[in-house]
């Protein structure tokens, strides 16, 4: 009676997507041997995701340091972009941070701004520059802004206080939501030629 019940407990089982708890022995072969290659491929997918975030923030931490130092030894505080070679320029490091940038209510105003610009102007205005204009407040099929258009009204000098009223509202909207940090490796190759460590950490 005891050595039935040691088997029973021992008898293998799979949890389903509902969470119901099946005996292996009542289910296809080959649905037990995927489930067994699927669940050990990613387990070391999984573990080597971890590994290169590690991986990532050392390496990160490694150049941030040199740069930190640098700068504090100069009597300032490192920021921005780098581009860093080694001394028989065989590597090359690229560092660089990507803000994510958002508009706000303001440049709602902005545009009210504009468009009375474009009616004070009339017909005696740059067509061109209207056309310019009127393109940088349409969106795209997601309903959203080009940025570098909205940023590209800002280059023209243009006097009139409506129009200036304008570029500082602009100015106003521009909402920095999160700062992206990229680190990009290149070896130099026989040809001198520079060619990128593929690691793929901008998706981590």
């Amino acid at each position: 009676m005891s050595s039935k019940s040691t088997k029973s407990a021992k008898e293998r089982t799979m949890t389903d997507a509902q969470g119901r708890v099946i005996p292996v022995k009542v289910l296809n072969t080959d649905i037990v041997e995927k489930d067994t290659a699927v669940n050990k491929s990613m387990d070391l997918a999984l573990k080597l995701q971890e590994r290169i975030l590690s991986d990532k923030r050392k390496m990160i931490g490694i150049i941030e340091d040199y740069l930190s130092e640098a700068a504090r030894r100069n009597g300032l505080e490192w920021k921005g972009n780098a581009l860093l070679i080694n001394f028989n320029e065989q590597y090359r490091i690229e560092i660089r941070y990507r803000e994510r940038i958002q508009f706000g209510i303001e440049l709602q105003l902005a545009k009210q701004k504009i468009d009375e610009c474009l009616k004070k102007w009339s017909s005696d205005s740059n067509d061109n520059l209207k056309a310019i204009i009127t393109e940088a407040f349409q969106v795209d099929k997601r309903g959203q802004l080009a940025r570098y258009r909205i940023f590209a009204l800002r280059r023209y000098k243009i006097k009139d206080p409506t129009w200036a009223e304008a570029m500082e509202l602009i100015d106003k909207a521009i909402l920095v939501t999160s700062t992206k940090q990229y680190i990009v490796y290149y070896t130099r190759d026989e040809h001198d030629n520079y060619q990128k460590v593929v690691l793929n950490f901008s998706a981590l």
